[in-house]
């Protein structure tokens, strides 16, 4: 075990006292555990796979990274599981994953209907669609065509949206999930299939050959919002879910990277002491391991290269407000 990281029970220990510790189960059960468990779309690789050497990679593969970094003191000790999204709010009550991460949908009616709730904002996404035409580079070109879309899901409404304002006349066909969604597009039942870019890029790397070319039709008909999301009871894990996603993003902000990481640690800013956990005392009330993003970023880097390691076209709402984007994060006080 590398000397940088800390065991279960060591964590355990630490935070055995803590209020936010001794209140809920919740932080609790995965350091005893061991590991964080996170659900999402494994068909597109883009998500999540694993490598030739059975290493995680993919996009929600390194946000759980980073929760397992904080939460456990590794950040080797997670796994993925395959959850689809209309049966996230049974997986993370019943315990299955801890956090649902992916295409999983939100509005207000998942909001009411639904027993999960956003813990923190991840990544802008977009909306957008996936075609067997090469040769087509404009929605124009499929009018009154059929598409792939998922029921239930803010995709639809953006389609039958974006349909009707252009008069594009397009007859959608609705499925249940994801994946029946995909199966029904590759099986040639629609001509478009509508989804999340990341998603989608993975459909294609998956199944482009030379007798099944895809091709991602530029157009982007809505960005989207990418949540982290908990069990709506589990109070505890979404505020420390919430300021785990807060700090690396506070870490671009205030121009921490893995080269000059080191040289912050002497910072006399309070916001940045606590940030690397030089003050500990913020971190331990959330009963996280209060140095984890000190050595996180050296290994990894801060919120800027999460962005452009995983998306391939980032989208300026990834960017922070200050360089014209989206992200703005909270001082850590």
């Amino acid at each position: 075990m590398k000397l940088k990281y800390v065991v279960s029970a060591f964590l355990c220990m630490c935070f055995a006292g803590n209020d936010v510790w001794a209140n809920d189960p919740g932080v609790r059960f995965i350091q005893s555990r061991g590991k964080v468990v996170c659900g999402t779309d494994l068909d597109p690789k883009t998500y999540a796979h694993k490598d030739e050497d059975g290493v995680w990679q993919g996009i929600d593969a390194d946000i759980c990274r980073m929760f397992a970094s904080a939460i456990i003191g590794r950040d080797d000790n997670f796994e993925m599981k395959h959850i689809d999204a209309d049966k996230a709010s049974e997986a993370l009550r019943n315990g299955t994953v801890d956090v649902m991460l992916g295409a999983t949908p939100y509005s207000a009616s998942v909001e009411l209907n639904k027993k999960y709730t956003p813990a923190a904002l991840m990544y802008f996404d977009r909306q957008m669609f996936l075609t067997f035409d090469v040769g087509a580079n404009s929605l124009e070109a499929y009018k009154g065509k059929k598409v792939c879309a998922v029921t239930g899901t803010d995709d639809l409404n953006n389609v039958q949206e974006y349909s009707a304002k252009y008069g594009l006349d397009l007859n959608i066909l609705f499925f249940p999930s994801e994946r029946t969604a995909r199966s029904a597009f590759l099986l040639k039942r629609c001509d478009l299939l509508t989804g999340n870019g990341v998603a989608l890029e993975g459909v294609l790397k998956k199944t482009y050959t030379e007798t099944a070319k895809l091709k991602l039709i530029p157009e982007t008909i809505a960005v989207k919002p990418i949540y982290v999301y908990v069990d709506n009871k589990n109070e505890t894990l979404k505020l420390t879910l919430k300021w785990i996603v807060n700090a690396l993003t506070l870490a671009e902000d205030k121009d921490i990277n893995s080269a000059n990481v080191e040289l912050f640690v002497v910072d006399k800013n309070s916001s940045i002491r606590n940030l690397l956990g030089e003050d500990d005392k913020i971190w331990k009330r959330l009963a996280v391991y209060p140095t984890w993003l000190k050595t996180y970023i050296k290994e990894h880097g801060n919120y800027r290269d999460f962005i452009d390691k995983n998306l391939k076209e980032p989208l300026k709402e990834n960017r922070l407000y200050k360089d014209g984007g989206a992200i703005t994060p909270f001082s850590f006080l």
